[in-house]
């Protein structure tokens, strides 16, 4: 079962209404158009305990040691047994949310393997979400 917690910006919110509707309503999701990892990290963290956590943050951010110090933040915060980046378009935000990843050994998936029209959003979150839905 994949039952989720998907957190982020409006990349998150995109995939997880592709992921409710492809699957089943199991990911819950705490995700607002626009928001930075610093308004992220001072939402209040859940109580449930999810299996997986999709993590969609970092687009709305300017890259660098200070992202990497709020993403990091969040990261421990939040104690699941599997976490899912979703790497952002821009190469430096995604560099940045790669090197927390890694150092947490969590899972990525880069968004640049799905086409998009701004560069910021994927033209379609079905298929991201069908990626998400496919990995062991």
């Amino acid at each position: 079962m994949f039952e989720c917690l998907i957190l982020g910006d409006s990349i998150g919110l995109g995939t997880a209404k592709a992921i409710n509707s492809q699957y089943a309503p199991r990911c819950d999701v705490q995700a607002v158009e626009g928001a930075t990892a610093a308004q992220i990290l001072s939402w209040r963290r859940p109580i449930k305990i999810y299996g997986s956590c999709v993590f969609a943050i970092g687009s709305n951010d300017p890259p660098g040691a200070p992202l990497a110090r709020t993403l990091s933040r969040i990261r421990s915060s939040i104690c699941f047994r599997r976490v899912i980046w979703l790497l952002p378009y821009a190469r430096g935000q995604a560099y940045t949310v790669s090197s927390v990843a890694a150092r947490y050994g969590d899972e990525t998936v880069d968004l640049t393997r799905f086409p998009s029209v701004d560069h910021i959003h994927p033209r379609s979150y079905s298929q991201l979400a069908s990626a998400l839905l496919r990995r062991p």
